[in-house]
């Protein structure tokens, strides 16, 4: 009996680790400037086939997956563009879910998984040229970009050489491109990537990337992710289907010049003058519930703040960052803070109604004031999709 005892303890256990091996969640984020797979996600959250909470990206690379395998099991209710167009993601997305090389996916410079370890390495190569009467315009970038996922952690990296003349970016420019231009030369270059540990009702990471807060069909008027790609920790909750909570503290560049603390150095190139920049940090939170299917309500605050190291104060996910910052800074001015607010209905099938509210430095006291005003931005619109 004892023996048998072993045996059934051993063959269990085995079949645990065995059964398990494949279930880790994991978390590699798909960029908010790969436009076609969220359009895609949102036409198919209009009619019913998924369900996404569309207020706060980028998605991860796992949750598209799921939900193009979703679509997949309802491809009865997909027109052919819509199926030919699933057919065309899952060979790239499903990379996270199926095993192995034996399945139609599509071609990679390297691509290797087991089921420990998986990696994925390819080229960046594309252009773009613009010309209407006022000139032309162009614009290419080359790379290479690496992901990969170890049981619960997921890691990758993108390097992008940018070459772009004008530099539609600036701010004369009434476009929306992605990333702005530091060095104010035509060519440059644009790192992102991270680490991230994930479990089965949440993720959080260390990474250099953009993310979009705010429902939009034509730019987010909460966190647009247009921006330069900057250092942050994420931290995303869900532990029940009613509640989403998303987190940030990012790491800026102020490109603005600090002179009691730049100096002088002397090496073999010369005398120069070494310019420091002031500290600049930001932190927001989003808090998402959804009391009937298909209907989010979302809410959350962020703060810029400067002149210190990173606070402590901004690193509790949870706070309302404006009331933090007046005791931290009693008697001086305050830091730049925000509150916004999101809703979004897809309760019509075909359709989906949104609303944004992004408040910036709100003060009661204006609301008294003849001359002083607060700085509202209000966005809503809604899309219809027939299948």
């Amino acid at each position: 009996m004892p023996d048998l005892r072993k045996r059934i303890f051993l063959f269990c256990l085995v079949n645990i680790i065995v059964l398990n091996t494949n279930l880790f969640s994991q978390e590699v984020p798909q960029p908010v400037d790969n436009k076609g797979i969220y359009d895609f996600l949102d036409e198919l959250a209009n009619i019913h086939i998924i369900v996404i909470n569309s207020a706060i990206k980028p998605y991860s690379r796992l949750f598209i997956s799921q939900r193009l395998k979703e679509a997949e099991e309802k491809e009865d209710q997909l027109n052919p563009r819509q199926q030919k167009e699933l057919d065309f993601y899952l060979m790239d997305f499903g990379k996270e879910l199926n095993a192995g090389k034996e399945w139609n996916r599509r071609k990679d410079l390297f691509y290797y998984k087991d089921s420990l370890f998986s990696l994925t390495i390819n080229p960046i190569l594309g252009g773009e040229i613009c010309s209407n009467s006022s000139g032309m315009a162009t614009y290419l970038r080359n790379g290479a970009e690496a992901r990969g996922y170890i049981q619960k952690w997921g890691f990758y990296a993108s390097l992008r050489d940018n070459h772009e003349k004008p530099l539609l970016g600036l701010p004369q420019y009434l476009t929306q491109r992605v990333n702005g231009h530091i060095k104010g030369t035509n060519d440059w270059s644009e790192m992102r990537g991270g680490v991230t540990y994930s479990w089965n009702w949440g993720n959080a990471g260390l990474v250099k990337d953009n993310l979009q807060w705010g429902n939009n069909y034509n730019g987010a008027n909460i966190f647009g992710g247009n921006n330069p790609s900057f250092v942050q920790l994420r931290l995303h909750i869900s532990p029940v289907k009613w509640f989403d909570f998303n987190y940030f503290h990012g790491w800026l560049n102020s490109m603005v010049v600090d002179s009691s603390n730049s100096y002088w150095v002397t090496n073999s190139y010369g005398t120069n003058y070494r310019e420091v920049y002031h500290k600049k940090f930001i932190a927001g939170n989003m808090f998402t519930f959804t009391p009937f299917k298909d209907l989010n309500v979302s809410a959350g605050n962020s703060i810029v703040y400067s002149d210190e190291n990173a606070n402590p104060a901004y690193l509790i996910p949870l706070f309302f960052y404006k009331s933090v910052d007046h005791s931290l800074t009693s008697g001086i001015d305050n830091m730049n803070s925000q509150m916004f607010f999101d809703i979004s209905s897809r309760q019509i099938k075909n359709l989906h109604l949104y609303a944004t509210m992004f408040i910036d430095e709100l003060s009661v006291s204006r609301f008294t004031k003849k001359d002083e005003w607060n700085f509202f931005s209000y966005k809503a619109g809604d899309r219809k999709s027939v299948v």
